[in-house]
């Protein structure tokens, strides 16, 4: 599994460092800075040794550590993310372990393409799968700290109760994969896996996409210079 390790410190939640991980904001004066951390992240995700798929415990155990979910507890988490984070960023005066998993869940659902990538959370052996786990993981971790630590945690139990009624309806459990078994650590960051999935179609469209906006970078700052040298 291809990561990266990061200093899992406590950041605000409304810092700059974190708003490229909560979404794309593209104000016209910022596209070209975008563009280039979006390019940054296609750049990580072929960078690394091949060990695609297999279970390892995190290299880099700084941070909190997070339980993994099954392969079929994804897609329950997956209705709910929204709700967690939107539900953590309006608490007052968060702990630090709820500001570090905050964090850990924007950045890694950055580094996953914001669960746009098709195939994601149905195929294990997606190169998606991986940071896929994480995030949602990642949700389900920073929940259970609200409950915790919540000044007014009756939302975040409501959050709770629908979920474990839909896995225990849906009796999602049971169903694992390769990437459900290894834990994961807040101190590190997974990356999308390339190297076990050879022809993929998709990296050959993102290596493609890359490319272009590489071409376009480069265009309009040739033609900015052009400008202030006339």
């Amino acid at each position: 599994m291809f990561s990266t390790a990061w200093e899992a410190q406590p950041i605000l939640m409304g810092s700059r460092r974190f708003s490229f991980a909560r979404g794309i904001n593209l104000r016209l004066r910022d596209v070209p800075r975008n563009l280039a951390l979006l390019l940054c992240v296609f750049t990580a995700s072929f960078a690394g040794p091949a060990d695609a798929h297999n279970s390892r415990a995190p290299l880099n155990t700084s941070g909190l550590p997070i339980a993994n979910l099954t392969h079929g507890q994804l897609h329950v988490m997956d209705r709910y993310r929204n709700a967690i984070v939107d539900l953590a960023a309006r608490q007052v005066s968060p702990d630090v372990e709820t500001r570090t998993l905050y964090n850990f869940v924007n950045l890694q659902f950055a580094y996953c393409l914001w669960g746009l990538v098709p195939g994601a959370l149905t195929n294990e052996d997606n190169p998606f799968n991986g940071c896929s786990h994480a995030y949602l993981a990642g949700s389900k971790a920073l929940l259970d700290q609200l409950q915790r630590s919540s000044g007014d945690p009756a939302k975040a139990n409501e959050l709770a109760s629908r979920i474990q009624s839909d896995m225990l309806r849906e009796n999602t459990a049971l169903q694992i994969c390769s990437n459900g078994a290894a834990p994961l650590n807040t101190g590190e960051i997974i990356l999308p896996e390339w190297a076990g999935v050879p022809f993929n179609p998709l990296k050959t469209l993102l290596i493609f996409i890359g490319i272009c906006i590489l071409t376009g970078l480069l265009l309009a700052g040739f033609r900015k210079s052009n400008k202030e040298a006339a």
